[in-house]
């Protein structure tokens, strides 16, 4: 028997909680609501300025396979339905690429939902982020790219303190 999608996604939302307050030594505060029916997972509160930031989290295991070949490449591919999304809240989409084991974070991109319509693909009722895992990359979401939970903090805080 193996995980369901539901629980990995449960794995995940805990593990980015737990590692956000690592990495930030206290100072952010995560949230869980009762229901994410409105695609909300965290709420991040920042205990020096006192702001906080609905975050919705997106979670993969592995990486899409190379096209035609049976192996994994670089790509990581997330989906954000339509229904969830609005323009109006403040709210941050983090995607998180997992390690096997799912006790990490391998790679993270932490982007604003306000601007997910702009850099995604469009599908009827989603938007589709493929993103490269490697460090080095040049693709659309490089500059959303973090290369580990503690890039995703000091962004946090940056735009809390930007705020």
């Amino acid at each position: 028997m193996s995980l369901t999608t539901t629980q990995i996604g449960a794995l995940a939302e805990n593990l980015v909680a737990n590692e956000i307050m690592i990495e930030s030594s206290g100072r952010l505060s995560p949230f869980q609501p009762i229901a994410d029916d409105d695609g909300i997972d965290l709420l991040i509160y920042d205990k020096v300025t006192g702001r906080s930031s609905p975050i919705q989290i997106k979670a993969r295991t592995s990486t899409i396979n190379k096209p035609g070949k049976n192996e994994r490449g670089n790509t990581v591919h997330f989906e954000v339905r339509k229904a969830t999304h609005s323009d109006e809240r403040r709210a941050l989409l983090l995607c998180v690429l997992l390690s096997e084991d799912l006790r990490s974070t391998e790679r993270a991109w932490l982007l604003p939902l306000e601007e997910i319509q702009n850099i995604t693909s469009e599908r009827e009722s989603k938007f589709v982020i493929r993103a490269n895992k490697q460090i080095g990359t040049n693709d659309k979401y490089k500059k959303y790219q973090c290369e580990d939970m503690s890039v995703v903090v000091e962004r946090m805080i940056d735009i809390f303190d930007d705020n």
